[in-house]
């Protein structure tokens, strides 16, 4: 079965879709980082283990958030304000919540690459 995008009211849809999946993988990204983080004194690390999947696990999660979000960002940006689309609104609606998702995920990964702190236990 093939996904037909060619209606407006249909790529508004497939965006509120792609920014669910891009939410979801955000949030797994902000709970892997937040869990190995270390608050403590004045100091701020993200302590890991560079030979487990901790690593490739966050790569991987703000990879599909990233390319989730962004491919629902352009297909909401083109959907929404078009005259024929009876759902402007849920287009619009997509665009603003991927692009807050994007913003989100790079902000993480910024904080994560600034806090960075590889740990190999004995």
């Amino acid at each position: 079965m093939a996904l037909k995008l060619k209606t407006y009211e249909d790529q508004a849809k497939l965006s509120v879709w792609l920014a669910a999946l891009g939410g979801l993988a955000a949030l797994g990204v902000l709970v892997l980082i937040f869990r190995n983080a270390s608050f403590e004194g004045s100091t701020i690390y993200v302590t890991y283990n560079p030979n487990g999947f901790w690593l490739p696990t966050l790569g991987v999660g703000i990879l599909v958030a990233l390319a989730a979000a962004a491919i629902g960002f352009f297909v909401a940006l083109n959907s929404a304000g078009q005259r024929r689309n009876t759902r402007s609104a849920l287009a619009w609606q997509a665009f603003f919540v991927n692009a807050v998702i994007i913003t989100v995920v790079l902000s993480a990964a910024l904080f994560f690459l600034f806090t960075r702190n590889p740990f190999v236990p004995k």
